[in-house]
Protein backbone atom coordinates (compact mmCIF):
# COMPACT_ATOMS: atom_id res chain seq x y z
CA UNK A 1 0.00 0.00 0.00
CA UNK A 2 2.82 2.37 0.86
CA UNK A 3 4.54 1.65 -2.44
CA UNK A 4 1.28 2.24 -4.34
CA UNK A 5 0.83 5.59 -2.59
CA UNK A 6 4.32 6.63 -3.58
CA UNK A 7 3.70 5.61 -7.17
CA UNK A 8 0.44 7.59 -7.24
CA UNK A 9 2.24 10.65 -5.88
CA UNK A 10 4.94 10.27 -8.46
CA UNK A 11 2.35 9.84 -11.17
CA UNK A 12 0.57 13.03 -10.10
CA UNK A 13 3.88 14.89 -10.17
CA UNK A 14 4.53 13.55 -13.64
CA UNK A 15 1.11 14.75 -14.76
CA UNK A 16 1.97 18.22 -13.52
CA UNK A 17 5.26 18.02 -15.40
CA UNK A 18 3.32 16.95 -18.48
CA UNK A 19 1.07 19.99 -18.17
CA UNK A 20 4.06 22.26 -17.78
CA UNK A 21 5.81 20.57 -20.65
CA UNK A 22 2.81 20.98 -22.91
CA UNK A 23 2.82 24.70 -22.21
CA UNK A 24 6.50 24.88 -23.05
CA UNK A 25 6.05 23.04 -26.32
CA UNK A 26 3.55 25.64 -27.49
CA UNK A 27 6.52 27.96 -27.91
CA UNK A 28 8.69 25.43 -29.76
CA UNK A 29 8.02 24.81 -33.41
CA UNK A 30 8.34 21.67 -35.48
CA UNK A 31 8.66 23.69 -38.70
CA UNK A 32 11.12 26.43 -39.61
CA UNK A 33 10.95 28.81 -42.57
CA UNK A 34 13.60 28.67 -45.29
CA UNK A 35 13.20 31.80 -47.44
CA UNK A 36 14.90 32.08 -50.84
CA UNK A 37 15.46 35.80 -50.25
CA UNK A 38 16.47 36.62 -53.80
CA UNK A 39 15.68 40.31 -53.43
CA UNK A 40 17.95 43.32 -52.87
CA UNK A 41 17.73 45.00 -49.48
CA UNK A 42 18.57 48.48 -50.74
CA UNK A 43 15.38 49.84 -52.33
CA UNK A 44 11.60 49.58 -52.13
CA UNK A 45 9.81 47.26 -52.27
CA UNK A 46 12.49 44.60 -51.74
CA UNK A 47 13.96 46.42 -48.74
CA UNK A 48 10.65 45.94 -46.97
CA UNK A 49 10.88 42.19 -47.54
CA UNK A 50 14.02 42.01 -45.40
CA UNK A 51 12.37 44.30 -42.86
CA UNK A 52 9.27 42.09 -42.81
CA UNK A 53 11.35 38.93 -42.31
CA UNK A 54 13.20 40.58 -39.44
CA UNK A 55 9.98 41.76 -37.80
CA UNK A 56 8.46 38.27 -38.06
CA UNK A 57 11.21 36.82 -35.88
CA UNK A 58 9.52 38.43 -32.89
CA UNK A 59 6.80 35.76 -33.20
CA UNK A 60 9.27 33.11 -32.16
CA UNK A 61 9.43 31.36 -35.52
CA UNK A 62 12.89 30.31 -36.75
CA UNK A 63 13.69 31.81 -40.17
CA UNK A 64 16.69 31.10 -42.39
CA UNK A 65 17.14 33.46 -45.35
CA UNK A 66 19.08 32.46 -48.47
CA UNK A 67 20.88 35.58 -49.69
CA UNK A 68 21.57 35.66 -53.41
CA UNK A 69 22.97 38.97 -54.67
CA UNK A 70 23.76 37.83 -58.23
CA UNK A 71 23.41 34.05 -58.65
CA UNK A 72 26.11 34.04 -56.01
CA UNK A 73 27.98 36.71 -54.05
CA UNK A 74 29.42 38.53 -57.04
CA UNK A 75 28.44 42.17 -56.67
CA UNK A 76 30.96 45.00 -56.60
CA UNK A 77 28.97 48.16 -55.91
CA UNK A 78 29.89 49.21 -52.33
CA UNK A 79 26.38 50.55 -51.76
CA UNK A 80 24.86 47.17 -52.61
CA UNK A 81 27.35 45.33 -50.43
CA UNK A 82 26.72 47.66 -47.50
CA UNK A 83 22.96 47.33 -47.94
CA UNK A 84 23.27 43.56 -47.68
CA UNK A 85 25.53 43.85 -44.66
CA UNK A 86 23.07 46.11 -42.89
CA UNK A 87 20.04 43.93 -43.66
CA UNK A 88 21.87 40.73 -42.71
CA UNK A 89 23.19 42.15 -39.46
CA UNK A 90 19.73 43.38 -38.43
CA UNK A 91 18.16 40.05 -39.37
CA UNK A 92 20.73 37.99 -37.47
CA UNK A 93 20.61 40.29 -34.46
CA UNK A 94 16.87 39.59 -34.26
CA UNK A 95 17.54 35.84 -34.22
CA UNK A 96 17.46 34.90 -37.89
CA UNK A 97 20.04 32.92 -39.85
CA UNK A 98 21.49 33.73 -43.26
CA UNK A 99 23.06 31.34 -45.76
CA UNK A 100 24.79 32.22 -49.04
CA UNK A 101 23.61 30.98 -52.44
CA UNK A 102 26.18 29.14 -54.58
CA UNK A 103 25.58 27.44 -57.93
CA UNK A 104 27.06 23.98 -58.55
CA UNK A 105 25.61 23.29 -62.01
CA UNK A 106 24.69 19.72 -61.05
CA UNK A 107 28.28 18.83 -60.27
CA UNK A 108 29.73 20.34 -63.45
CA UNK A 109 30.99 23.59 -61.97
CA UNK A 110 34.64 23.64 -61.04
CA UNK A 111 35.16 23.10 -57.33
CA UNK A 112 37.58 26.02 -57.19
CA UNK A 113 34.90 28.39 -58.48
CA UNK A 114 32.34 27.10 -55.98
CA UNK A 115 34.75 27.51 -53.07
CA UNK A 116 35.73 30.97 -54.32
CA UNK A 117 32.09 32.00 -53.90
CA UNK A 118 32.02 30.45 -50.42
CA UNK A 119 35.16 32.37 -49.47
CA UNK A 120 33.66 35.61 -50.79
CA UNK A 121 30.60 35.17 -48.59
CA UNK A 122 32.82 34.23 -45.66
CA UNK A 123 35.11 37.25 -45.98
CA UNK A 124 32.41 39.81 -46.79
CA UNK A 125 29.31 38.96 -44.76
CA UNK A 126 28.33 37.52 -41.40
CA UNK A 127 26.53 34.32 -42.41
CA UNK A 128 25.55 30.98 -40.92
CA UNK A 129 26.05 28.63 -43.83
CA UNK A 130 25.92 27.89 -47.54
CA UNK A 131 23.11 26.94 -49.93
CA UNK A 132 24.41 24.65 -52.69
CA UNK A 133 21.95 25.04 -55.54
CA UNK A 134 21.59 22.70 -58.53
CA UNK A 135 22.73 19.71 -56.49
CA UNK A 136 22.67 16.49 -58.51
CA UNK A 137 21.04 13.39 -57.05
CA UNK A 138 23.02 10.55 -58.63
CA UNK A 139 25.81 8.39 -57.25
CA UNK A 140 28.38 9.62 -59.76
CA UNK A 141 28.42 13.17 -58.38
CA UNK A 142 28.26 12.25 -54.69
CA UNK A 143 32.07 12.52 -54.18
CA UNK A 144 31.99 16.02 -55.70
CA UNK A 145 29.46 17.17 -53.10
CA UNK A 146 31.08 15.31 -50.24
CA UNK A 147 34.33 17.10 -51.07
CA UNK A 148 32.54 20.46 -51.15
CA UNK A 149 31.02 19.72 -47.75
CA UNK A 150 34.46 18.98 -46.34
CA UNK A 151 36.05 22.07 -47.88
CA UNK A 152 33.25 24.32 -46.61
CA UNK A 153 33.85 22.95 -43.12
CA UNK A 154 37.53 23.85 -43.52
CA UNK A 155 36.51 27.43 -44.28
CA UNK A 156 34.16 27.55 -41.28
CA UNK A 157 33.39 24.47 -39.22
CA UNK A 158 30.18 26.08 -37.97
CA UNK A 159 28.62 26.61 -41.38
CA UNK A 160 25.41 24.70 -42.05
CA UNK A 161 25.21 23.32 -45.59
CA UNK A 162 21.91 23.11 -47.46
CA UNK A 163 21.86 21.03 -50.65
CA UNK A 164 19.15 21.71 -53.19
CA UNK A 165 18.39 18.62 -55.23
CA UNK A 166 14.81 19.88 -55.57
CA UNK A 167 13.52 16.33 -55.83
CA UNK A 168 14.12 12.83 -54.49
CA UNK A 169 17.75 12.03 -53.88
CA UNK A 170 19.91 9.19 -52.61
CA UNK A 171 20.25 8.60 -48.89
CA UNK A 172 24.04 8.83 -49.23
CA UNK A 173 23.64 12.55 -49.96
CA UNK A 174 22.95 13.08 -46.26
CA UNK A 175 26.75 12.96 -45.93
CA UNK A 176 27.07 15.92 -48.31
CA UNK A 177 24.68 18.36 -46.62
CA UNK A 178 23.09 19.08 -43.26
CA UNK A 179 19.74 19.81 -44.92
CA UNK A 180 18.49 18.40 -48.23
CA UNK A 181 15.84 20.20 -50.26
CA UNK A 182 13.85 17.30 -51.68
CA UNK A 183 11.00 19.23 -53.26
CA UNK A 184 11.08 22.50 -55.23
CA UNK A 185 8.13 22.96 -57.52
CA UNK A 186 4.68 24.49 -57.98
CA UNK A 187 2.76 21.33 -58.76
CA UNK A 188 2.53 17.73 -57.65
CA UNK A 189 2.71 18.33 -53.92
CA UNK A 190 -0.68 16.77 -53.21
CA UNK A 191 0.54 13.42 -54.51
CA UNK A 192 4.20 13.77 -53.53
CA UNK A 193 5.51 10.84 -51.46
CA UNK A 194 8.85 11.19 -49.66
CA UNK A 195 11.47 8.50 -50.14
CA UNK A 196 11.08 5.80 -47.50
CA UNK A 197 14.59 6.33 -46.11
CA UNK A 198 13.77 9.90 -45.03
CA UNK A 199 11.71 8.57 -42.13
CA UNK A 200 14.94 7.45 -40.44
CA UNK A 201 16.14 11.05 -40.04
CA UNK A 202 15.05 14.09 -38.08
CA UNK A 203 12.75 16.59 -39.86
CA UNK A 204 15.54 19.17 -39.56
CA UNK A 205 17.39 17.30 -42.31
CA UNK A 206 14.81 18.15 -45.00
CA UNK A 207 13.27 21.21 -46.67
CA UNK A 208 10.52 21.81 -49.23
CA UNK A 209 10.08 24.95 -51.34
CA UNK A 210 6.76 25.61 -53.08
CA UNK A 211 5.84 28.48 -55.40
CA UNK A 212 2.72 29.57 -57.30
CA UNK A 213 0.47 28.56 -54.40
CA UNK A 214 -2.23 31.15 -54.85
CA UNK A 215 -4.48 30.95 -51.81
CA UNK A 216 -3.92 31.17 -48.08
CA UNK A 217 -6.03 28.05 -47.58
CA UNK A 218 -3.87 26.04 -49.97
CA UNK A 219 -0.73 27.34 -48.27
CA UNK A 220 -2.04 26.15 -44.91
CA UNK A 221 -2.91 22.74 -46.34
CA UNK A 222 0.59 22.35 -47.74
CA UNK A 223 2.18 23.41 -44.46
CA UNK A 224 0.29 20.60 -42.76
CA UNK A 225 1.35 18.16 -45.48
CA UNK A 226 5.01 19.18 -45.08
CA UNK A 227 4.87 18.56 -41.34
CA UNK A 228 3.26 15.16 -41.90
CA UNK A 229 6.06 14.27 -44.35
CA UNK A 230 8.86 14.72 -41.84
CA UNK A 231 9.98 18.07 -43.25
CA UNK A 232 11.50 20.58 -40.85
CA UNK A 233 12.07 23.53 -43.20
CA UNK A 234 9.41 24.87 -45.54
CA UNK A 235 8.61 27.94 -47.61
CA UNK A 236 5.47 28.56 -49.64
CA UNK A 237 4.82 31.56 -51.86
CA UNK A 238 2.25 32.82 -54.35
CA UNK A 239 5.06 34.27 -56.47
CA UNK A 240 5.44 32.42 -59.75
CA UNK A 241 7.56 31.91 -62.83
CA UNK A 242 6.51 34.26 -65.59
CA UNK A 243 7.74 34.64 -69.13
CA UNK A 244 8.89 37.73 -70.95
CA UNK A 245 8.99 37.65 -74.74
CA UNK A 246 8.19 33.93 -74.48
CA UNK A 247 11.76 33.22 -73.38
CA UNK A 248 12.99 34.98 -70.26
CA UNK A 249 11.90 33.42 -66.98
CA UNK A 250 11.38 35.68 -63.99
CA UNK A 251 12.19 33.79 -60.80
CA UNK A 252 9.48 33.08 -58.21
CA UNK A 253 11.70 33.96 -55.27
CA UNK A 254 11.98 37.73 -55.76
CA UNK A 255 9.22 38.73 -53.30
CA UNK A 256 7.67 37.55 -50.08
CA UNK A 257 4.21 36.01 -50.53
CA UNK A 258 1.18 38.25 -50.16
CA UNK A 259 0.11 35.97 -47.30
CA UNK A 260 3.49 36.15 -45.51
CA UNK A 261 1.99 37.12 -42.15
CA UNK A 262 -0.55 34.31 -42.37
CA UNK A 263 2.21 31.83 -43.20
CA UNK A 264 4.28 32.93 -40.21
CA UNK A 265 1.21 32.69 -37.98
CA UNK A 266 0.36 29.22 -39.30
CA UNK A 267 3.89 27.94 -38.66
CA UNK A 268 3.99 29.52 -35.22
CA UNK A 269 0.97 27.39 -34.27
CA UNK A 270 2.68 24.07 -35.09
CA UNK A 271 4.12 22.63 -31.84
CA UNK A 272 7.28 20.56 -31.67
CA UNK A 273 6.02 16.97 -31.31
CA UNK A 274 9.12 15.32 -29.86
CA UNK A 275 8.88 16.73 -26.32
CA UNK A 276 5.20 15.94 -26.06
CA UNK A 277 5.82 12.41 -27.25
CA UNK A 278 8.45 11.97 -24.55
CA UNK A 279 6.03 13.05 -21.84
CA UNK A 280 3.25 10.83 -23.15
CA UNK A 281 5.51 7.78 -23.28
CA UNK A 282 6.72 8.43 -19.75
CA UNK A 283 3.19 8.92 -18.53
CA UNK A 284 2.14 5.65 -20.12
CA UNK A 285 5.00 3.78 -18.46
CA UNK A 286 4.11 5.22 -15.06
CA UNK A 287 0.48 4.23 -15.49
CA UNK A 288 1.46 0.72 -16.56
CA UNK A 289 3.68 0.37 -13.50
CA UNK A 290 0.85 1.46 -11.20
CA UNK A 291 -1.62 -0.96 -12.78
CA UNK A 292 0.92 -3.79 -12.55
CA UNK A 293 1.45 -3.11 -8.84
CA UNK A 294 -2.30 -3.16 -8.25
CA UNK A 295 -2.72 -6.50 -10.02
CA UNK A 296 0.11 -8.06 -8.04
CA UNK A 297 -1.23 -6.88 -4.67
Amino acid sequence: MKDDTMIRKTLNMFRLALLGGSLITLNAHATEILVPAYFYPNAAPSLSFWTDMTASLSQGVAITAIMNPNSGPNITDPNDINAYKSAINDFRAAGGKVIGYVSTQFGARDTTAVLSDVNTYHSTYSIDGIFLDEMHNIAATLPYYQNLRSEISNINAGYQVFGNAGTHTLEDYTSAADVLITFENHEGYDSYAPAAWTTHYAPSRFAHLLYDVQTTAQMQTYLALAASRNVGYVYITDDRYTTVASQTFVNPWDTLPSYWNAEVAAISSVPEPSNMAFFLVGLGLMGWQLQRRQLMS
